[in-house]
């Protein structure tokens, strides 16, 4: 049954659709991904637009092109995977070895520091939602965040009542269009004193420090994260590819 694309971003859900297909099959490094016809045939599109998203997954190091044999998992996409069913923050606490809680601190609207009416494009003046969490290995403290919603997604007016703790789900369900990626800055950090409460850890103590802010498929900010990880309980890796010149 053909599963035909009806927006104007063919080519992003077309990246969408093979990332969920390897994330959904389980797909590793090295399988074998269906054929460029196929695909097309499934999603309703041109074989113009398959090879537009092949080449942007090639080029994000997700699947590689072996030409006259077929195209094939360059490695495990799980950070870059759709947003659709992704919980980045579960995932890192379950490969530590603990079950993932969501806790919501507090919910305010107050005017907001620089760092986030520049990463929101908003004046400084502009009270804007803000969300302080925790994400709990277990009953430990792993992960502090603070969220800092557009004026957007306040237009949008969406039913906080069934947040649970779980933003990028939550903003990925119930915006119009959905959320396309994740900006972050990483940098390590002592600590703030008005943090260590709620990390139950001294201040000063060295943690991951992380700013992100979260796009829309028409590429507008509609979320900015203060976020700052419990190293003793969180490790996070990356994977760089090295390409041949």
């Amino acid at each position: 049954m053909s599963e035909t694309i009806h927006t104007g971003t063919r080519s992003q859900q077309v990246k969408e659709y093979v990332l969920h297909y390897i994330s959904q099959n389980h797909l590793k490094q090295n399988d074998q991904l269906p054929s460029e016809a196929a695909i097309a045939k499934t999603l309703g599109v041109s074989r113009n637009t398959i090879r537009e998203a092949y080449i942007s997954l090639e080029n994000e190091g997700i699947i590689v092109r072996r030409h006259g044999i077929g195209t094939f998992v360059a490695h495990s996409p799980f950070i870059r995977d759709s947003l659709n069913e992704f919980s980045p923050f579960a995932q890192i606490i379950h490969e530590g070895g603990y079950i993932p809680h969501f806790e919501t601190l507090s919910m305010s609207v107050e005017l907001v520091p620089n760092e986030v009416s520049d990463a929101l494009h908003c004046s400084p003046a502009e009270k804007l939602r803000r969300i302080n969490r925790l994400v709990l290995a277990d009953q430990l403290p792993a992960i502090y965040v603070e969220d800092y919603l557009a004026l957007l997604v306040e237009e949008a007016d969406l039913p906080w009542g069934f947040f649970k703790g779980n933003m990028v789900q939550f903003l990925n369900a119930s915006l119009e269009p959905s959320l396309h990626q994740i900006r972050s800055q990483i940098r390590a950090a002592a600590t703030p004193p008005e943090i260590s409460a709620y990390m139950k850890i001294p201040e000063g103590t060295p943690v991951l420090s992380v700013r992100s802010t979260i796009y829309n498929l028409d590429n507008r900010p509609v979320n900015y994260s203060r976020i700052y990880f419990n190293s003793n309980i969180v490790e996070l890796s990356t994977v760089r590819m090295i390409r041949s010149i």
